[in-house]
């Protein structure tokens, strides 16, 4: 620690830095930083494990500026928030990133503050503020940079209730109270969410083939990671029979093993193209520490053919009936093999769940539950937004909890996750090579590794496997390369288009109100509302060829809107399409060329407003009525109603049902006669259908 002044303002130098916070259960005490300290490392505070926060390293700042500095940090950790129009609400004291961020932008203030000779914040006047404020708009930098630098300014004002007077910005409101953003000339921005969606040629390909990986080739590489895992232990079975050698006769008797059963020696390709020995490799199946100098004379007097590779374990799964590779998974293909099956178990289990990407890589082991009464699957995890956000003890996390409900190849993946390493988070920050500085037992995987993850599977898979037409099996994505967070943005999108689809994304999401959920779906994104229009709009021009190419094929229509159905399907007939450009020109041509003609289960609506009866009755019920057809609400009354002879198939085929049914002994009364009924009126919608196609029968005839 540095020197400390015998008596002044500043904390003591053996003050814990995160005092003032819940630290990350599992850390060890020797990480926690104390305020003397020239490194205060910040990450137990944060309660997310996947994050790798910066820590702050007060040798590079100032020396003269260094006490007062750390006294703000200080109160930045400790303090609520002060209540400005930057800082948010008073309650909650800033997060452990944001005071990261905050004091990595006030080193750029201090060094400013040192080269105009300014040793002591308390010295610094609003011309000098002036100064800095021309000092940073004239940077290259951003403007969002700009901004946020005189932002972490005004923080250091905002901040002065809890500092001493040393600390002090002894100015008025800095810039007459404008804000960092504004004086750099930021635009204010939509709170839209622009992450973009990925590509539905490229998520589906991407989906299937995680699920191969998890299902077909995850089980052989998981069987040769072990078989690897003990022969280093020196605890495999192969290896039973020369460990109860002394270590000099161990090699001997496995080249003795080897030339008796024809097996050849672990090898790979030196840099000349030559085959040689794996001695390293040899060594693990012979159980001993290294290849002496003797045992290598021996394993050239031996004679023995020489692999063109080191391998280990069988392939077993297969893929479209044929297994997934002609060779086993050798040494040297490992660590990647096993950084793809993790990149795939967690596409699986980020996309299929909806979890943000720090509620995915902050899982651990045992996350995986099964409701006793309903059987549904589960996964036990923790809130990546909104409240309780700061870490908790082990005893409060049931309560700060959060439970997700998701299907089975969720719970495979954590299966294999589990099985995959044995670190507590299901990805840890290292799984094929040890962390120093994040060791796998205390951190998760950052999100930008998970991101090169996915790049090096899909990489694998386009080079290992081929579509007969050439083409990538995993399509390349049009946007940009596949980050987590675009997983929840997808399936958002996917799910709010499903019927009864935005309630349950907004229930899986964890979402207050629909409309954060719509957002993630993008309502306001003008790609979404094209892709709706101009579907809509294809789907209004095939549904009206077909249906006037059946009438000139002599399809009947009967019921009471039969006649109108004719008409509209004949102007609609006429359309002969055009060509447009924006959005707001296919919404224009839909009202023109949709005739509103809507094709149910053994029934047509052709609709009108005034003569629906499902909007009348929704009406009478104080209900608002839609002007559109609510089969949920239909009525055989109906003026509307229409029925082709597709219909009429339809129909015929419930009839059978229904008839069954009314005459099933062992069925109740109440459905007996509700289905007689129903019966009774579909005979006679067939009957009136069929007293027109009669006489047109005839006449064919």
């Amino acid at each position: 620690m540095e020197e400390w002044p015998s008596s002044s303002p500043w904390p003591p130098p053996d003050r814990l830095v995160l005092a003032g916070r819940t630290i990350r259960p599992g850390t060890p005490n020797g990480k926690l930083s104390r305020f003397g300290e020239s490194v205060w490392h910040l990450s137990p505070g944060h309660p997310d494990a996947h994050q790798a926060i910066n820590g702050i390293h007060w040798g590079r700042w100032p020396a003269p500026l260094v006490l007062p500095f750390k006294t703000f940090g200080l109160a930045a950790l400790d303090e609520p928030r002060p209540v400005t129009v930057e800082m948010g609400s008073l309650g909650e004291p800033m997060s452990v990133d944001t005071v990261s961020g905050r004091l990595g932008e006030l080193r750029i203030f201090a060094e400013w503050m040192h080269q105009q000779g300014l040793q002591a914040i308390n010295e610094v006047t609003d011309a000098n503020l002036d100064r800095f404020r021309t000092h940073i708009l004239a940077l290259t930098t951003s403007r969002d940079r700009k901004g946020q630098l005189l932002s972490a300014v005004r923080t250091l004002w905002e901040y002065r209730a809890h500092l001493p007077t040393e600390c002090h910005l002894t100015t008025a409101n800095p810039w007459n109270g404008a804000s960092g953003p504004s004086l750099a000339g930021v635009q204010a921005r939509s709170r839209e969410n622009k992450t973009p969606r990925i590509a539905s040629e490229t998520m589906e390909a991407l989906l299937a083939w995680s699920l191969h990986m998890l299902e077909d080739i995850g089980p052989d590489i998981l069987a040769a990671r072990d078989e690897l895992a003990l022969l280093e232990a020196r605890i495999s079975p192969a290896q039973t029979r020369y460990l109860q050698l002394s270590a000099k006769k161990r090699v001997k008797q496995f080249l003795a093993d080897a030339a008796d059963t024809g097996t050849s020696l672990p090898g790979h390709r030196s840099a000349d193209g030559s085959r040689k020995v794996n001695e390293a490799h040899l060594a693990r199946l012979a159980g001993v520490s290294g290849i002496t100098a003797a045992s290598r004379r021996a394993i050239a007097d031996a004679g023995l053919p020489i692999s063109d590779d080191t391998y280990l374990g069988t392939i077993t799964g297969r893929i479209d009936g044929r297994p997934w590779r002609d060779r086993p998974i050798t040494v040297t293909e490992l660590p990647t093999l096993i950084l793809c099956l993790s990149a795939a178990c967690f596409a699986i289990v980020c996309y299929l769940s909806g979890m943000r990407p720090g509620e995915a890589l902050n899982l651990r082991h045992g996350c995986r539950q099964e409701d006793p009464v309903t059987g549904q699957l589960l996964v036990d995890g923790r809130h990546g937004k909104g409240q309780g956000r700061l870490p908790h003890t082990e005893a409060e996390e049931d309560v700060w909890g959060r439970t997700w409900v998701v299907v089975r190849p969720v719970h495979e993946a954590i299966a294999m996750l589990e099985a995959l390493s044995a670190s507590p988070f299901l990805f840890p920050a290292s799984l094929v090579s040890a962390q120093e500085r994040r060791p796998a037992d205390e951190h998760a995987r950052v999100s930008r590794f998970i991101t090169r993850d996915l790049g090096i599977f899909t990489t694998w898979v386009n080079t290992e496997f081929q579509r007969p037409d050439g083409q990538p099996v995993i399509p390349p994505d049009p946007g940009r390369q596949i980050h987590p967070s675009r997983f929840r943005r997808t399936l958002a999108h996917f799910i709010v288009r499903r019927p009864r689809g935005l309630i349950a994304a907004a229930l899986q999401y964890g979402h207050v109100a629909t409309r954060v959920t719509l957002s993630y779906a993008g309502p306001a994104h003008t790609a979404w509302m094209e892709d709706l229009a101009i579907e809509r709009l294809e789907l209004i021009v095939e549904q009206s060829e077909e249906d006037w190419t059946l009438l000139e094929e002599g399809e009947q229509v009967s019921g009471p809107s039969s006649a109108e159905y004719r008409r509209r399907v004949a102007q609609a007939r006429r359309f002969a399409g055009r060509v447009v450009n924006r959005v707001r020109n296919v919404e224009r041509l839909l009202g023109q060329v949709d005739p509103s003609i809507h094709h149910g289960e053994g029934v047509t609506c052709v609709w009108r407003a005034e003569t629906a009866a499902c909007r009348t009755a929704k009406l009478d019920q104080g209900l608002p009525a839609d002007d559109a057809p609510d089969e949920s609400e239909c009525r055989s009354t109906c003026q509307n109603l229409a029925y082709t002879d597709r219909d009429i198939a339809q129909l015929r085929s419930r009839l059978v049902v229904l008839e069954t049914g009314a005459a099933d002994p062992l069925a109740p009364h109440p459905l007996r006669d509700r289905a007689a009924a129903q019966a009774a009126q579909v005979r006679r919608v067939l009957s009136r259908h069929d007293a027109i196609s009669e006489p047109v029968q005839e006449a064919t005839a």
